[in-house]
């Protein structure tokens, strides 16, 4: 009878032993693909003796995880197991995720050598992905979506303007100079924050629900206030001056409106103080130079 209870459990133990190696096994392969575009199945070192830096959700249920082995950087899909490699990078960190259409765009911060901030743009659905290099080395960026999520936009200082580019949901990135953008700052430093928002932005969202925050009503003139003395005076005393709006006059260019923020939802802002913030979403002018992506089909 002792016998028989050791054998049971002495195959228990076997079945959970080959059932942990067979789940190691699998989390362990890896498909990528080479310079000829051809797919290579292997072992994933990564997932056995690399460091997992971060995680995203996709649009299709599965995750994506930023890895480093060594020097090493990659992205693995989970369900397809699919790697995407991150080259030629010394340290990255996920910046931000967005769903833009029907992919997944997140946004990768890198450093490399001689250079502080360089974005790696992954737009992925299923098993093909996009990727862009983006950024100037010295600035991260506001990254801001359209209400609709039909793109996401960019910006990067420049002098006294603003470098954009615009991925939109048919997969295109584009690129141009405008002179201006609404509630950015060029000469701001920091220009964005760690989580590629312009400063003030959380505050604008608490604070009126809408970002770039709307304007202050300008003051209303009011009555002049009668002399302490009995004597009038020769002229009429001038109203109160109006509160300094800005206006796109201040600028010697077109004034471009960056993608109207709204709350994010279960978030309850504050009344706007005013009635001027626009609900409906602003159109969003393309730039005419299309930047060509990198593509990583990595279906079977």
């Amino acid at each position: 009878m002792m016998s028989m209870r050791l054998t049971d459990s002495r195959s228990l133990l076997l079945r959970l032993a080959a059932s942990l190696l067979l789940l190691a096994g699998l989390s362990a392969c890896a498909v990528k693909t080479n310079s000829r575009g051809n797919l290579v199945y292997g072992v994933d070192t990564a997932a056995l003796f690399g460091t997992e830096i971060g995680q995203f959700p996709l649009q299709d249920g599965g995750l994506g995880t930023l890895r480093r082995e060594g020097k090493n950087f990659s992205v693995k899909l989970s369900g397809n197991q699919r790697v995407v490699p991150i080259n030629n990078v010394e340290s990255a960190r996920i910046a931000r995720t967005e769903n833009v259409g029907s992919r997944t765009v997140v946004v990768i911060e890198t450093q490399r050598r001689n250079c502080d901030y360089r974005y790696s743009v992954l737009a992925i659905e299923g098993s093909d992905v996009l990727s862009w290099d983006v950024g100037n080395c010295r600035d991260r960026p506001v990254v801001l979506v359209q209400d609709d999520r039909s793109a996401l936009t960019f910006d990067f200082p420049k002098g006294s303007s603003i470098e954009r580019f615009v991925y939109t949901q048919d997969g295109r990135m584009r690129r141009g100079n405008v002179k201006a953008v609404a509630g950015l700052n060029p000469r701001a430093k920091p220009f964005a924050d760690e989580s590629l928002y312009p400063p003030g932005y959380m505050d604008s969202i608490r604070l009126h629900g809408v970002y770039p925050p709307p304007a202050a009503p300008a003051a209303r003139p009011g009555k002049a206030a009668k002399p302490a003395s009995g004597n009038r005076p020769n002229r009429r005393t001038a109203p109160d001056a109006p509160a300094a709006v800005q206006t796109q006059a201040a600028s010697a260019g077109r004034v471009v409106p960056p993608p109207p923020q709204r709350v994010p939802a279960g978030d309850t802002p504050a009344p706007a103080r005013s009635g001027t913030a626009s609900r409906t979403p602003a159109k969003l002018d393309l730039p005419d130079e299309e930047i060509t992506s990198t593509r990583l089909d990595l279906r079977d």
